[in-house]
């Protein structure tokens, strides 16, 4: 991932935009922990576990995320953003059933692949470019004070 993209891009002292970036870290570190479980056959169960953490701690995230959102950003853009969020959370929920049905570790391997590759783009970009916006704001809200 390119995190360090979007590390340049929060040079910011808002507390709240920098957990988020905290937060966008963690879930990396989830996915990389399901990595290590689809190496390890006696801990698949594991896999499970860690999958619904994340799923628990990304609902967490979006709230945070979306109400920061609305305070200083175009509804259009929060509505579009939320989408994607949707869209995220089914995504875990059917890498949840997929694992609850079929735990092997190419399954794991799978659902690894696919989480990297949505939040990858999630965060690397989309996520990118509304901290830019938030950044702007912010930027804007100092320049009239």
């Amino acid at each position: 991932m390119k995190q360090d993209s979007l590390d340049e891009v929060l040079q910011s002292n808002d507390l709240d935009v920098m957990h988020l970036n905290d937060d966008h870290k963690d879930i990396f570190n989830y996915i990389n922990r399901l990595q290590k479980i689809a190496e390890q056959p006696n801990d698949f169960e594991y896999a499970i576990i860690i999958l619904e953490r994340l799923t628990s701690f990304f609902v967490e995230h979006v709230i945070k995320e979306e109400l920061l959102l609305q305070k200083y950003l175009p509804a259009q853009l929060v509505r579009d953003h939320a989408l994607l969020h949707q869209d995220e959370l089914a995504q875990l929920d059917n890498s949840l059933a997929l694992l609850k049905k079929q735990l092997t570790s190419d399954t794991i391997h799978t659902v690894v692949e696919r989480l990297k590759r949505e939040f990858t783009y999630h965060i690397c970009r989309s996520d990118r470019k509304i901290m830019l916006e938030l950044i702007k704001h912010q930027k804007s809200k100092k320049h009239y004070h």
